[in-house]
C-alpha cells in the first residue's frame, strides 16, 4: 500500500481534529442559561420570562412567559459561490433590487467578520430586553423579494448541510460560538435548519433520506453541546409550495418533528414556523402542529388587528396548553404590542438593503442599532421590559420622507378639539409611504395606512384618552424600499401640553 505524503497526512489530521472539536460530545457541565416550557409559558432557568424572578422587575405583566426575538438568520451566513458569485465583481441579478453582492463597503465578504460583529452586538440587544433571536443553517432570502423567486433555487449557495445532509464543520463552529455567547448573556437561540429556496441544496432521495440525515446530524450536534438555551425550528414557513422535499411540506412535517424530537431525546424543544394556513382536522399537517413542543408562526404583512385574529385562530386550532411564538413579522411595534397583549412572543424582521446599515437580513449586515427603524423597535422593547433604552443613532438619508405636523407646534398648549395631521412628503417615486405611526410619551397610540394621517384617526382630536399635562408626540413615517418587506423611516418628535 502506498504511503501518503507527509503534508497530506498533516492536512488529514487537522481536518479530523476540526471535525472532532465541532461534533464530538463534550464532557463539561451545562451552560448557565436553560430555556424551558411550563404550560403556555417559556421559562429561563425555571422562571417565567420577563418577571422579577427572571431579572425584569419593571416589565409589562403581559410579557410574562413570552420571548421577544429578532430575526438574525444570517448570523452564520456564507456563500460557497463567493467570489465567483455574490461579489462586487461578480454580482447576482435581482429583478427588483438591482445587483446583489455581499462585499463590505471597506472590503470583501468575510463570514468570520460577520459572526464576530454579530457577537459583539448581542450585549446591546440584551441590555434593551431582547431574550431570543433566530439563526438558520440555510439563512434566509437576502434581498427583498427573494430574488430567486422566478426560479426554484436561490442563486447563493448558503447551506450548513452538504448535498447528502452532512453538517458542515465551518457552519457548526460558527453556530456553536453564537449559542455560547447567547448562553453567557442569558439569551435563547432559535436554530433553524432549512429555508425555502435553499432546501434544494440537499439532494432529492428516496424517502428523503438525505434530509432525514441532515435533521439527525443537526439535532445530534445541538444535543451534544453543553448548552440548553436552544429552541429548534426545523424549517422556515412550512407550506406545500416552496419546499421540494416531501418531509418539509405540511403532509410530511410530522415525520420531521418526530425524528427531531427522538434525536434530541426531548432535551431541546422542537417546532417549525408555520405558514400553511389552518390544516383540516385529522390531516398529517394538523398532527404535526399538535406534536410540536411549542407553536411557531409568522405574521408578515398583517395589521395589528389581524395579528390579534391570527393568534386567536392559532390558539383555537392548536390549543392553549403550549407557548405560541411569532418569530417573523415586520418592523411595526404596533404589531409587537398586539402580540404581547395576547401573551405571545413576537419576532422583529428588518430585511435591509445590503448597505451595511439598514436591516438584519441582507448581507453585509451591520448588527448594531444604527438605523431609525432598528432604534424604534429596540426603544419600544426597552420600554416594555423596563430596560435602558439605546441611544438614538445619527441617521441621515436624503431620500427619507419628510414630516410636518399641521395643528401642533413645539411647546403648544392644546385645549378642546384640534385638527392634528401629519403631512408626509415622499421623496422616493418608486416606493410609496407604507404607514404613519403616532406615539405619545413613547407609547404606541394610533396608526394610519393612508393619508390623511390624522392623530387617532380623528378629524378633530379630542385627547380624551390622554391625561392633562406635559406630553411628547412622536410621528414615525415608514417608507417602502422593496416590493415586500424592506422599510426605512423618518422620526419627528414634538413636545406639547394638554389642558382640560
Amino acid at each position: 500500500m502506498p504511503i501518503a505524503p507527509l503534508d497530506r497526512l498533516f492536512s488529514m489530521n487537522l481536518r479530523s481534529l476540526f471535525l472532532l472539536l465541532c461534533f464530538a460530545p463534550l464532557a463539561y457541565a451545562q451552560g448557565p442559561t436553560v430555556v424551558g416550557i411550563h404550560g403556555f409559558q417559556f421559562t429561563i432557568n425555571g422562571n417565567p420570562t420577563y418577571t422579577a424572578a427572571g431579572g425584569f422587575p419593571s416589565a409589562d405583566p403581559n410579557l410574562q412567559g413570552t420571548l421577544i426575538n429578532v430575526r438574525a438568520v444570517q448570523a452564520i451566513f456564507d456563500d460557497a459561490n463567493y467570489p465567483n458569485g455574490g461579489s462586487r465583481a461578480h454580482p447576482y441579478t435581482s429583478n427588483t433590487m438591482g445587483q446583489v453582492f455581499w462585499d463590505y463597503p471597506d472590503g470583501p465578504w468575510d463570514p468570520e467578520r460577520n459572526v464576530r460583529e454579530f457577537l459583539a452586538a448581542l450585549p446591546e440587544w440584551r441590555r434593551a430586553g431582547i431574550l431570543a433571536f433566530t439563526v438558520n443553517l440555510q439563512g434566509g432570502g437576502p434581498p427583498d423579494g427573494n430574488y430567486g423567486e422566478k426560479e426554484a433555487l436561490q442563486p447563493q449557495l448558503n447551506s450548513g448541510f452538504d448535498p447528502h445532509g452532512n453538517l458542515k464543520p465551518a457552519y457548526a463552529a460558527r453556530l456553536r460560538r453564537v449559542i455560547d455567547k447567547a448562553d453567557q448573556l442569558g439569551m435563547v437561540v432559535i436554530v433553524g435548519f432549512f429555508y425555502q429556496g435553499s432546501n434544494e441544496r440537499i439532494e432529492l432521495s428516496p424517502g428523503d433520506r438525505y434530509v432525514r440525515e441532515a435533521i439527525k446530524q443537526g439535532c445530534t450536534f445541538l444535543k451534544d453541546l453543553p448548552y440548553r438555551n436552544i429552541l429548534i425550528e426545523i424549517n422556515n414557513e412550512t407550506n406545500p409550495r416552496t419546499y421540494k422535499h416531501p418531509i418539509l411540506q405540511p403532509e410530511g412535517s410530522l415525520d420531521a418533528v418526530l425524528l427531531a424530537q427522538e434525536t434530541v431525546q426531548h432535551q431541546i424543544p422542537v417546532s417549525m414556523s408555520w405558514a400553511g394556513g389552518i390544516m383540516p382536522s385529522g390531516s398529517r399537517g394538523d398532527a404535526a402542529l399538535r406534536a410540536v413542543d411549542y407553536v411557531m408562526f409568522h405574521a408578515n404583512g398583517e395589521t395589528p388587528e389581524a395579528v390579534h385574529e391570527t393568534i386567536h385562530a392559532m390558539k383555537r386550532w392548536t390549543g392553549y396548553d403550549r407557548p405560541l411564538l411569532i418569530n417573523e413579522d415586520g418592523v411595526s411595534t404596533f404589531n409587537l404590542q398586539a402580540a404581547i397583549q395576547e401573551h405571545v412572543g413576537w419576532g422583529y424582521y428588518d430585511n435591509g438593503l445590503s448597505n451595511y446599515r439598514d436591516g438584519f437580513q441582507d448581507p453585509p449586515v451591520n448588527w448594531k442599532i444604527d438605523s431609525n427603524v432598528k432604534w424604534v423597535f429596540f426603544e419600544q422593547v426597552a420600554r416594555l421590559t423596563g430596560s435602558p433604552a439605546p441611544a438614538r443613532p445619527k441617521y441621515e438619508d436624503n431620500s427619507l420622507p419628510q414630516i410636518t405636523v399641521s395643528g401642533l407646534k413645539a411647546g403648544q398648549v392644546l385645549k378642546g378639539r384640534n385638527w392634528i395631521e401629519a403631512i408626509v412628503t415622499d421623496n422616493d417615486p418608486r416606493w410609496p409611504i407604507k404607514r404613519v405611526e403616532f406615539f405619545i410619551d413613547d407609547k404606541p397610540y394610533s396608526y394610519r395606512l393612508r393619508a390623511p394621517y390624522l392623530l387617532n384617526g380623528q378629524e378633530w382630536w379630542d385627547g380624551l384618552d390622554v391625561a392633562a399635562g406635559y406630553h411628547v408626540l412622536r410621528v414615525v413615517a415608514y417608507d417602502m424600499r422593496g416590493p415586500r418587506f424592506t422599510e426605512t423611516c423618518s422620526i419627528l418628535e414634538i413636545p406639547f401640553s394638554l389642558e382640560r
